[in-house]
């Protein structure tokens, strides 16, 4: 069993972080899923966004790490969109985290690579990412010595893991949950409970 940490995107704790953490916790895994927007959620991106640079990104990266002190120093880092960007920069501060996942976000690192084995999940057309920021963060993870998935759905768009959206793609999301099954799985201390693999995609 794994702990992973699940950080909402800029539109809040979505019913559908709720429902993707229930899938991980289906293979066996802990799923912790803070909530640093105080309870809102937004239904638009530029609601959410509007909200995001009103409270600033340093005050609400500051209340995810508020919430982690009792958060195990493996465990996995992931996240949605901006989540992921917060989930990014904790692997920065914790080279002990076992996989980094980054739904909808992938930025250049600052720094050398800690080591820990990234899955990227985007549209192959997404505006909020940089191909050549995948490619900057592939590079440094493989220089690490880790295993680095760049997971490409086919299309535009950006949140195909929220059924609340319009970009919601459920077989993509399918594919994504068995991805990070399977990583989760391969990251697992020696003599753990495997997880049970979530059915179909490989």
């Amino acid at each position: 069993m794994s702990t992973v940490l699940l950080l909402h995107s800029a539109l809040g704790l979505r019913p559908a972080v709720g429902e993707f953490a229930d899938r991980l916790r289906g293979f066996g895994h802990e799923v912790l899923t803070p909530d640093y927007y105080d309870g809102l959620v937004f239904d638009d991106t530029a609601s959410g966004i509007t909200y995001r640079d009103q409270i600033g990104a340093s005050t609400l990266f500051a209340r995810v790490r508020s919430q982690l002190a009792d958060l195990p120093p493996d465990a996995a880092m992931a996240g949605f969109s901006l989540g992921s960007a917060f989930a990014q920069r904790l692997a920065a501060e914790r080279p002990e985290a076992s996989a980094v996942i980054l739904l909808h976000a992938a930025a250049a690192p600052r720094r050398r690579w800690s080591g820990q084995p990234v899955q990227v999940h985007r549209y192959a057309e997404d505006d909020w990412i940089s191909p050549g920021d995948v490619a900057a963060l592939a590079a440094a993870v493989t220089a690490s010595g880790a295993g680095f998935e760049d997971l490409v759905v086919p299309g535009h768009g950006h949140l195909f893991t929220d059924a609340g959206t319009a970009d919601y793609d459920a077989a993509a999301t399918e594919r994504s949950l068995a991805r990070i099954g399977a990583l989760l799985e391969s990251v697992e201390p020696s003599g753990a409970e495997p997880g049970t693999r979530a059915e179909g995609g490989t």
